[in-house]
């Protein structure tokens, strides 16, 4: 009687799980930056649009503080397109946000204005969505 062995493959689906946890980290992230575009309408924390069109995601280390354009309808998008999470040993992180200088003040609120807190809103609203992400990037077989 002979035994079968599959060869162990331990280090090799451990790197591909922190891939797809990357990839599922980076479409969570273009989902919350949806929903917190959607937070910011007129009379709701947009004049020009250009703090909408900030909001996206990034890997850590990115410039932040190079993002920041005067307020005007021809402001650059910033988001749209989705960002894998950084893998770092057993760390996976992505950042989320605005570069604008004034992003954090319209944020958090300020002197007796209460703030928007679209960026918080937004990412609550995905986490219901997260566990449909995760089966998306689930490894098979």
């Amino acid at each position: 009687m002979s035994a079968r062995y599959k060869k162990w493959r331990g280090k090799e689906v451990a790197e591909e799980v922190k891939r797809n946890v990357a990839k599922a980290f980076g479409e969570f992230g273009l989902r919350a930056e949806g929903h917190a575009k959607r937070e910011l309408r007129k009379g709701h924390g947009v004049i020009t649009g250009t703090l909408r069109r900030s909001i996206h995601t990034a890997q850590p280390g990115y410039d932040w503080g190079g993002d920041h354009v005067d307020s005007g309808p021809g402001s650059p998008e910033r988001g749209g397109t989705m960002t894998e999470a950084l893998v770092d040993g057993e760390n996976v992180s992505l950042e989320f946000g605005s570069g604008l200088q004034y992003a954090l003040p319209v944020h958090q609120g300020h002197h007796s204005f209460e703030g928007y807190h679209f960026l918080t809103n937004g990412i609550d609203k995905a986490k219901h969505e997260m566990p449909g992400v995760l089966k998306k990037y689930e490894m098979k077989g």
